[in-house]
């Protein structure tokens, strides 16, 4: 039998501090800038709620970053949008502090690592329904899923948390809360029962 352990964060090192929701809400990516992380359609679902305040923190960098500032600018919103680049892991966990929403549009993706520290951090959070996303968005409650295909869907659930600050406060405290299930000291507990289980398997043997 196949037994799944999770990618495991330290909950008091990722420590949000108080969680409220600023004004403009502010969206965090954080990734490579290729294809498969999907920045450019991250860019145009935005564009689809301009109307709505907000701010974006897109951090990385790649081959893709001309193209992403064009599309940024093609629509206008360069005063909404920071490209901060790679920065030290404490920068990034910084920019998690201040932010509120956690967008992750991907065509492909494991356990993301970056989507548990987001969501330890008490983010809520937007992701395509693939892969290891599964595992962090309970819809409605801390989030939602949405197939990548899906910009206007993606357009749709951001609007449902950005238009209504109590849900989206709502769905930052339940991130913090159901990251309880990648706590390391739970996850460590998990590998113990493993291979305890598995020594006794070969001392029966």
């Amino acid at each position: 039998p196949v037994r799944v352990i999770f990618n495991g964060v330290d909950l008091a090192e990722y420590d949000p501090g108080v969680i409220q929701v600023n004004t403009p809400p502010r969206i965090i990516f954080a990734g490579r800038f290729v294809s498969q992380k999907n920045p450019l359609g991250l860019v145009r679902m935005l564009a689809d709620v301009q109307d709505l305040p907000w701010q974006c923190i897109m951090i990385g960098d790649g081959a893709m970053r001309p193209q992403i500032e064009a599309e940024i600018a093609a629509h206008g919103l360069g005063e909404r949008f920071t490209l901060p680049g790679w920065v030290d892991p404490e920068v990034v966990l910084d920019w998690y502090r201040k932010g509120d929403l956690f967008l992750m549009p991907s065509l492909s993706e494991g356990l993301p690592v970056a989507g548990v520290q987001a969501m330890a951090m008490g983010l809520a959070l937007v992701m395509s329904d693939i892969g290891g996303c599964v595992d962090l968005v309970e819809n409605g409650v801390n989030g939602w899923l949405v197939p990548p295909s899906d910009q206007p869907g993606f357009a749709t659930a951001l609007r449902s948390l950005l238009s209504d600050p109590a849900k989206l406060l709502s769905a930052r405290f339940a991130s913090r809360r159901l990251a309880q299930k990648f706590n390391l000291e739970t996850i460590t507990s998990q590998y113990e029962a493993v291979l305890q289980d598995s020594a006794g398997a070969d001392n029966a043997g």
